[in-house]
Order: C-alpha cells, then structure tokens, then sequence
C-alpha cells in the first residue's frame, strides 16, 4: 500500500469514526506530518484526495477543515450472510442495487462489511445495519453476534419461517401467495398439466411454506392436474437435470407448460429445450419465480413472479430510516409486493388442450 493511500485511510477513518466531526480544524501540516511520520507532499496528496470528495475544506487563512457534510451524512451497513461472494443465481445481487439506488436518494453512503468483523456499537452518523440472510435454523453463531448488537438491523429478504428464529425486524416476500398466482396464469393461459422443477422438499417447503402433503391439493385446487411424475426435484443450483426433464417432457403424456423454482432454473431449462428443439411457448410455456433482471433478455423473453428484488432493497432502507417507531419497541415484519409478469414464454393460449399431445423433438 502506498503512503499516501495509508495516510488518506487514516485521515478518513478518525473523520468517519466522529473523533473529527464537522467544523474540526486539522492540526498544521508540519504537525500532522510529524504525527504520521510522512513527508508534505504525501500528506497533501491525502488531503487533496479528501478535499476532492467533499469531506474536507481548504483554505489559506482557516486552514484545513472538516466539512459539516462530513458529519451529517449517515451511513448504512450491508452485511452478507454468507461467508463467500455469492454467485450469480444468489437474490443479494439483486437486492444490493435497489439499496444503493434508495441510499443515493436520501444522500446517504454504503458500506460493506463481513459480520465477524461488526461491533456492537456504531458511530452516531450510522443508522444502522442491512443483513443479507436467510433460511436459518437457530444455531448460526451469526444470530448471537446479532442479539449483542445496540444498533438497528433489518433483514431483507427472509423466509417464511426466518423472523420467529432471529427476532429482527425483517423484510420478506410472500412466497406462497406469489407461487399460487404464477399457477393462476398458467390456469388462465389454458394449461392443466404442468410440470414442476422445484428444488427438494427440505428447501421448497421452507421458502414457499408449501409442505409435500399439501401440494397436490393446492395444484388441483388451482385447477391443474397432479401427478408425481410431473414434479422435478433438484438438489442445487449446480444438479443436471436434463435426463429427468427429457424423460417428462418426451413422455406419453407430457406437460404443456414448466414452472421453475427460480428464473435460474428457467433458463437452465431453455437451454435443453432449445437443444431438443421444442418450441417456446408454442409446445412448451416455461414460468419463472423471482424476477432476475436477466430474465427479460432471454429468447423469447421469460415470464416471471417477480418478487421485486431492488424493492426489497429500498423498503429495508426505509425502515432504517424510520427506526424511532419500532427500535426498541418491536421487531415488525414487512411484506414486498409481487408481481406475475408475462412475457413471451407464456404467451400462447392452450385453446385445444391435448393430454395426449407430445412436442416434436
């Protein structure tokens, strides 16, 4: 690391931690450069460096001064959850963007940090803290670092199940109403056969909080038909399922449409759709689940319940920002609004509908 980068992370640090707040006047140059052992050139590089970003004010008669700026800025914290970056199937890189968008509106700045590097107690320009987790299970050594903590934490994007375990104030998607309206526009497209490609039960059911036992029952009661062999499960992101789905979809009686777990699956499925050369939607309509932005760019275009990742985002922001009604007070927990979108991949009516029909592959 240079000198003048380490001297600029210095600086920054005792303005960022409050020990200089708005309006402080540095000590002389000669002084400060005594102080970190550095020649003036390098310390005016730093200067100049913060000077540039507003955090700091220079002039010849008042010296170098801590802009008021500097002090009132807040500033939010982004955790992960995870111990590594997540990859592209992963809703944080979702998320992320619409947090910084709603950040850059209200003027405040984003910082990111690893949870076993947070502290219990923050500066006062820091509102808070965003936590990137779900699917807990009550052991994670994070939650007891979460309890310790004197600051508000919003958790965005949680399961269903994830607010009784960590008690913090949370943000999550009603994934079982979503799931039931991508089956009310297959329903509505003319479909009755759908083939499903779910992740395992274990997973599933925790985020859709649909248990096996009921399942069939709400696929029929959305007017579909139920069979066993029409329900796809995938270990992980990373699974072939191709000789299962190429098994489903050249059967006897094949689906007419597929409804994904996630728009990751979808495209996986395009993929080996196009490879046996059947038509979407005309011989196969394929749904996704979430809502990724790549969604769109697919060809033909993926319809998709979108669960408005970058919504998820600002609303965690926002509660930050109003954290006077409940820190301290509750742990409330609010619900994005989702919406079914449809685009090409769906947009075919069934008008004949054919249990016998079998794409041409």
């Amino acid at each position: 690391m240079l000198k003048r980068e380490k001297v600029y992370r210095i600086l920054a640090e005792r303005i960022r931690s409050g020990q200089w707040q708005g309006g402080f006047k540095l000590p002389s140059e000669p002084l400060l450069c005594r102080e970190l052992g550095v020649a003036r050139v390098t310390l005016r590089a730093a200067l100049e460096q913060l000077t540039s970003e507003g955090v700091l004010q220079r002039s010849r008669p008042g010296g170098t001064v801590v802009t008021a700026d500097a002090e009132q800025k807040k500033k939010i914290i982004v955790l992960s959850g995870k111990e590594k970056v997540p990859d592209i199937s992963r809703p944080e890189l979702y998320i992320i963007p619409g947090i910084e968008r709603r950040c850059l509106e209200l003027n405040y700045e984003v910082e990111y940090m690893e949870s076993a590097f947070l502290t219990s107690v923050l500066p006062e320009n820091y509102l808070g803290a965003i936590l990137l987790a779900h699917n807990f299970n009550g052991d994670e050594k994070i939650l007891e670092k979460m309890r310790l903590l004197k600051f508000p934490l919003v958790n965005a994007h949680v399961f269903p199940h994830d607010p009784a375990l960590t008690h913090l104030p949370s943000v999550r998607t009603d994934f079982r109403s979503a799931f039931l309206a991508g089956l009310k526009h297959l329903h509505d497209m003319g479909h009755r056969k759908v083939g499903f490609i779910m992740r395992t039960w274990e997973i599933s059911n925790r985020r859709l909080d649909i248990t096996p036992r009921e399942f069939p029952a709400l696929i029929k009661k959305a007017g579909l038909i139920f069979e066993e062999r029409l329900l796809l499960t995938v270990p992980d992101n990373e699974t072939d399922f191709s000789e299962e789905l190429h098994t489903l979809i050249f059967s006897d009686a094949p689906p007419t449409a597929l409804y994904t777990y996630s728009d990751y699956f979808a495209m996986r499925a395009y993929t080996m759709l196009q490879k046996w050369h059947v038509r979407i939607p005309e011989e196969m309509a394929v749904l996704g689940f979430s809502g990724y932005s790549s969604a769109a760019l697919q060809s033909p275009p993926l319809s998709t319940v979108d669960f408005g990742y970058a919504r998820v985002g600002r609303i965690a922001v926002d509660m930050l920002r109003n954290q006077d009604k409940w820190f301290g007070k509750s742990t409330p927990v609010l619900l994005s609004p989702y919406e079914v979108i449809t685009r090409r991949s769906t947009d075919f009516y069934r008008l004949n509908f054919d249990e016998t029909e079998n794409p041409k592959g």
